[in-house]
């Protein structure tokens, strides 16, 4: 199979999982008259259209879908031939691409990649945040933490460490408006709630903890845990967040710590086929370590700490 007729495959899938030229382009990275370019040559070697046209986008044809199976495991045996080749590198030194959600990455990662560096200085790490999706397969990353735990054989699957979640809020907030007595006298109308704009977690909860909401209570929505933060140290609102975040933050309190909210696992990621080079091996192993030691939790001063906890 020569370079053309990879391309041809690589953008007819692209195509076909886009729903359009002009998407799949851009996924690609090419130009649209290329994109366009290799399916009209692929149709003419074909004889036949491989897609129907339309002003709502493409739509496969019978016999574009008949090809759709092969395609796919040609795709899937280029990923995992450049995985093992990459796997194959004996070198110690070079880089390895750590995909991390923005969570991770603000409040517990910059530590620890500190530590490995010392340890491992000839290791450059690429670090991507992303709170969607990263495809390994397709050699988005090289590692990945996520809240997702994969069922499929084909990874190494290594967890990280639980976050429990509470309700939090500034002092200051909590004397200008009262501290909430229950999480019905919070949704009351009377405090100013910091929920989630597109991921719903916070509604999910409140659902399965018996207290139906909608997006009309909140005061602010965002679904960075970042910015959600920010909020709660501006005096802002009641958030839900993550205990380990704030406990950096002597000013937050806890309010409801009886409340059942459903903790966060994270769980550290990688390809079979790539767990064997040196440096994505090194980098996770060094990471499941460090995370399970819980060495992320001596990072924060004791006297913040025990200003925490006379607050609670």
């Amino acid at each position: 199979m020569n370079n053309t007729e990879w391309d041809s495959i690589r953008i007819f899938l692209a195509v076909v999982e886009e729903g359009s030229m002009s998407a799949a382009a851009q996924v690609l990275g090419v130009s649209q008259p290329t994109v366009s370019r290799y399916i009209l040559a692929l149709e003419e070697k074909v004889g036949v259209n491989l897609f129907d046209r339309s002003c709502s986008g493409l739509k496969v044809t019978e016999v574009g879908a008949s090809l759709l199976d092969s395609a796919k495991a040609t795709a899937l045996g280029a990923e995992s031939f450049a995985r093992q080749v990459n796997a194959t590198s004996e070198h110690i030194d070079g880089h390895v691409r750590l995909a991390v959600s923005e969570v991770v990455a603000y409040y517990f990662l910059p530590d620890a990649i500190t530590a490995f560096n010392r340890q491992f200085p000839s290791i450059e790490v690429e670090i991507l945040i992303s709170d969607q999706g990263v495809n390994l397969n397709k050699r988005d990353a090289d590692l990945l933490v996520s809240v997702e735990k994969p069922e499929q054989p084909d990874f190494v699957v290594s967890h990280l460490f639980e976050g429990k979640l509470g309700f939090f809020a500034h002092r200051d907030y909590l004397e200008e408006y009262g501290k909430p007595d229950s999480l019905q006298d919070l949704h009351a109308g009377f405090h100013q709630i910091i929920g989630d704009d597109s991921n719903n977690f916070y509604l999910r909860e409140a659902v399965r903890i018996g207290r139906p909401l909608s997006k009309s209570h909140f005061s602010f929505r965002t679904d960075s845990q970042k910015m959600q933060v920010e909020l709660l140290n501006a005096r802002a609102g009641v958030a839900v967040t993550l205990l380990v975040i704030a406990e950096k933050y002597p000013d937050l309190v806890q309010l409801f710590p009886e409340a059942a909210l459903r903790p966060f696992n994270w769980w550290l990621i990688c390809h079979r086929d790539v767990n064997v080079n040196p440096r994505i091996h090194n980098l996770m192993t060094f990471l499941s370590q460090w995370f399970q030691q819980n060495k992320w939790r001596q990072q924060q001063p004791a006297e913040g700490r025990k200003k925490h906890l006379a607050v609670m």
